[in-house]
């Protein structure tokens, strides 16, 4: 092999701060030079001298540049139009960087530097063709991969979304997150994948460190980072330099057939890293953990990958050490004894389904995963499926050939009848079984079909009616629209701007059926995607929240409200918190659902102790004063009520709406005290307020004054509530 080769192998293997990568990394470049290794064995254990050895320097096209060391550029560095400002991370594929685009728009972005050792121009093509598949990707849980090119050393960089969060595995631990949540948050994984797999793209490095978790608005959201790079940096056809690549990735996470090489690696290959990643957040370790692959041969990691059988999360639970035990649960939120148990059945068999070494028998999509575990949340029955005996036996055979083979003449005479007659029946068994398995994997795959094309024609609808809609056109996009229900609307930030419009056109016309029709497909956008700005998202709660209930479709309104509580009660924005007590206590709830939504009135009340200048505004006070007090309301808590709508009403804001809707929450609180005659003035003051503003609303085609229009329509259903309270001494 020529020096530069000798020199460009040690450089990338410098570069590797983790010895196990080091030794993958030499496996797969010396291959079988013995000589080659040796070399390079001795020349890193004395890598500063190795350094004079070689005399290699970088070729810096501009001169006047700042020079980049074979191992890590230097921070201020300049690469393209991205300066770098700290290093954050590293792996065996590269190091990454927080760097700032400085054109056309400065922004903070993740720069990844590929390591040495790779044929530069054929990744920056290759990634030139992956980006076609990846610029058609637009999904909450993805993370964009902008730019791509090569530093002034040859070295390929990528340059990526910057994510600001902790890889999924330590935010769980971190926050202690049940298994409930874990379960949530892996579902959204799997969805970011399957898309990605629609869009023909497969991400082959699926591990927690690439999938990171970040608090928007108090939801906790995944982001799947590095797409498209793995691809563009291990599909090479020549052999050289880039051939080492071929393994690039992480043992504890990788299926069998990525880690035998080659190009016959298809999503399911990312079906069984989903599995791996399921079962570190169920276990808090992979399937194989890197201790199992430490000084090993390439041969033997594909070996352990291809032949051996990880245990059921159960079962490895149960071996867990006692310390390790009890740290697992306690980062589950549960007693140590109860841990093994909420794995076994079910969630044992939907994770070593997505494991297994045959990819014809895994899950055929990510979204079949993704179902699957939905289904188990629901206490549904689940597609997975223990192996059947006879499949166990095949495998213990093959593990075990040897054995079976000395062991199997002396025994052969004597089991000859019995096990003939053993393995038709089993064989009739299985085959009964394979029928059923398959007529389901068929079924759902037409159902996937079935389901992504009517999706993508309804899509294409909404675009439709959003050009409509900036044309003027409502009556037409309603139109397009007629019929959809809120389920068949596309989960996106144009499908709520659209319907918003639509509901809001309609109840200026006064057609509150309509409009409530419309809100009730925005009531699922919103509570189904998580939008980038979740304050937004909750504002237009309490408008669906309204116009629900204004409909007289009780059954829509109360299914709305525990989506809108389930989707953000771990918000810890007190606008948001205020805007969901608003939105679901505008008819009388549950007591599972006011537990629920005490804390965010405790987060509402809170926050009146702010010294922020937001916070601190009179209007956003009076406001979440209102909400306390109905909150009080609904727990049946009269005194406190009343004591919170005095405070709202003594507010120096005087917001005709809020004032009324007060006034309304103070009546009931005090119609069953002396002050009942007091409380039916403010009613009655409330009523004729109420009036008067559907009037001139009516009259004024739409407009609305002294407030939103939202906020008057929740004032007439309490109302209505008040009135009937006054008359019988109870809510209707």
């Amino acid at each position: 092999m020529s020096p530069s080769i000798e020199k460009l192998l040690f450089a990338a293997a410098s570069g590797f701060a983790d010895a196990e990568e080091r030794r993958v990394f030499l496996d797969h470049a010396c291959g079988g030079d013995p000589v080659l290794r040796k070399k390079l064995d001795e020349l890193l254990a004395i890598r500063n001298e190795a350094e004079d050895f070689f005399e290699f320097q970088p070729e810096v096209d501009d001169p006047g540049a700042p020079a980049e060391t074979a191992g890590e550029e230097g921070l201020g560095t300049l690469i393209g139009r991205y300066r770098l400002i700290e290093r954050i991370g590293e792996g065996g594929c590269g190091v990454v960087y927080l760097a700032e685009q400085q054109e056309p728009v400065r922004r903070k972005v993740a720069l990844k530097i590929i390591r040495l050792g790779m044929d530069t121009e054929n990744v920056i093509a290759r990634f030139e063709a992956e980006r076609q598949a990846l610029a058609l990707m637009h999904h909450p849980n993805i993370a964009h991969v902008l730019d791509a090119g090569a530093t002034a050393t040859g070295r390929p960089y990528f340059v990526m979304e910057l994510v600001d969060g902790e890889k999924i595995s330590e935010f769980c631990d971190r926050n202690r997150m049940d298994l409930r949540g874990r379960l949530e948050l892996f579902i959204q994984v799997c969805q970011a994948i399957q898309h990605a797999h629609q869009k023909g793209v497969i991400h082959r490095d699926i591990k927690p460190s690439n999938v990171l978790v970040r608090l928007d608005g108090g939801i906790p959201v995944p982001k799947v980072i590095d797409f498209g790079i793995a691809k563009a940096t291990t599909e090479n056809p020549g052999l050289d330099v880039t051939h080492l690549d071929q393994f690039l990735g992480t043992p504890a996470y990788m299926s069998p057939e990525q880690a035998a090489g080659g190009m016959d690696v298809d999503t399911r290959s990312d079906i069984y890293s989903l599995g791996a990643l399921l079962y570190e957040l169920l276990v808090g370790r992979p399937p194989f953990e890197a201790s199992r692959f430490k000084d090993r041969s390439a041969e033997d990691v594909r070996r352990v990958l291809r032949e051996e059988e990880p245990l059921a999360p159960s079962a490895a639970i149960e071996a867990l050490p006692g310390d390790e035990l009890e740290n697992s649960a306690a980062a589950r939120g549960v007693p140590p004894q109860r841990l093994s148990s909420q794995l076994t059945g079910d969630l044992d068999w939907i994770v070593m389904k997505a494991l297994e070494k045959d990819r014809q028998r895994r899950y055929v999509t990510a979204n079949g995963l993704a179902m699957d575990v939905r289904r188990y949340l629901n206490q549904e029955p689940i597609h997975a499926r223990p192996p059947s005996r006879s499949y166990r036996l095949q495998k213990l055979i093959r593990r075990n050939m040897a054995l079976f083979a000395s062991g199997g003449v002396a025994a052969f005479g004597l089991l000859a009848g019995f096990g003939v007659s053993t393995w038709l029946f089993l064989r009739e068994k299985d085959a009964r079984e394979e029928q059923v398995r398959l007529r389901n994997v068929a079924e759902e795959a037409r159902a996937n079909e079935v389901m992504l094309r009517e999706k993508a024609q309804t899509a294409e609808k909404v675009s439709r009616a959003a050009v409509l809609l900036r044309d003027g056109g409502f009556a037409q996009a309603d139109d397009l629209l007629a019929g959809l229900s809120a389920e068949e609307t596309p989960v996106s930030l144009e499908s709520a701007n659209t319907f918003k419009a639509l509901a809001e056109w309609h109840l200026r016309s006064g057609r509150w059926n309509e409009a409530s029709d419309r809100f009730n497909s925005l009531a699922y956008v919103i509570t189904s995607v998580d939008l980038s700005d979740t304050d937004r998202a909750s504002r237009d709660l309490l408008p669906a929240a309204a116009a629900l209930c204004a409909s007289g479709k009780p059954g829509q309104y109360d299914r709305f409200r525990r989506m809108a509580i389930q989707r953000f009660s771990h918000t810890s924005h007190p606008v948001v918190a205020e805007q969901i007590l608003k939105a679901g206590l505008l008819l009388p709830a549950d007591e599972a659902m006011l537990e629920s939504l005490e804390p965010l009135a405790e987060i509402a009340e809170t926050s009146l102790l702010s010294r922020d200048r937001e916070e601190n505004d009179a209007y956003m006070k009076a406001w979440r004063t209102f909400s306390i007090s109905l909150w009080y309301w609904r727990r049946g808590d009269a005194r406190a009520a009343a004591s919170w709508a005095r405070r709202s009403l003594a507010s120096s804001d005087q917001t005709p709406s809020r004032v009324v809707l007060s006034k309304l929450v103070l009546a009931m609180a005090e119609a069953g005290s002396e002050g009942a005659v007091p409380a039916r003035n403010e009613l009655s003051e409330a009523r004729a307020a109420i009036d008067r503003w559907f009037s001139e609303f009516s009259k004024s085609g739409g407009v609305s004054r002294g407030g939103l229009w939202s906020d008057w329509v929740s004032a007439r259903i309490l109302l209505k509530e008040a009135e009937t309270r006054m008359e019988t001494g109870k809510a209707e």
